[in-house]
C-alpha cells in the first residue's frame, strides 16, 4: 500500500492530479522510474546502483500483482487483500502466507522501503 501511494504521490507531483486514475496498476511502472531519479540525484556512480534499480524494478512487479485487481494474467491466487483456496484446496490467509517472490530480509527490499520512506518524506506524505 505505501509503495502504491508513494508512486500515485509522485506522479501527482509531476504531472498534477488529473493525471492518476483509479488503479493499483502503479507500482511496477512508476517505482524504478522514481528509483532512477532518487539514484541520479544522489550522484550514485556506484556498481550497485544498476543492481538495485533492477532489484526495486522486480520487487515493484511483486508488490504490484499482490493486489487483486493486478493479478498476473489471473496465474497467481496469493494476494495482499484477501484468503484464497490453493490447489491442493488449503485455505489460505494473507497474514499468515509467506511470499516466496519477497524476502522481506533482503538487501533490496530494504532499499526499497527506505526508498519509499524518502519519496514519502520528500513529497511530504
Amino acid at each position: 500500500m505505501a509503495a502504491e501511494k508513494a508512486c500515485k504521490a509522485f506522479l501527482i507531483a509531476e504531472n498534477g492530479y488529473t493525471s492518476v486514475r483509479k488503479t493499483h496498476a502503479y507500482v511496477a511502472s512508476v517505482l524504478p522510474v522514481i528509483a532512477r531519479q532518487f539514484y541520479t540525484s544522489l550522484n550514485s556512480k556506484s556498481n550497485n546502483r544498476e543492481w538495485e534499480i533492477s532489484e526495486i524494478a522486480r520487487l515493484a512487479y511483486e508488490i504490484e500483482v499482490l493486489a487483486p485487481a493486478c493479478h498476473d494474467g489471473n496465474f497467481r491466487e496469493d494476494n495482499s487483500e484477501y484468503p484464497w483456496q490453493d490447489a491442493a484446496g488449503k485455505i489460505c490467509v494473507p497474514c499468515e502466507h509467506s511470499f516466496p517472490n519477497l524476502d522481506d530480509r533482503s538487501r533490496a527490499i530494504v532499499r526499497l522501503i527506505r526508498l519509499i520512506r524518502v519519496v514519502c518524506e520528500t513529497l511530504n506524505l
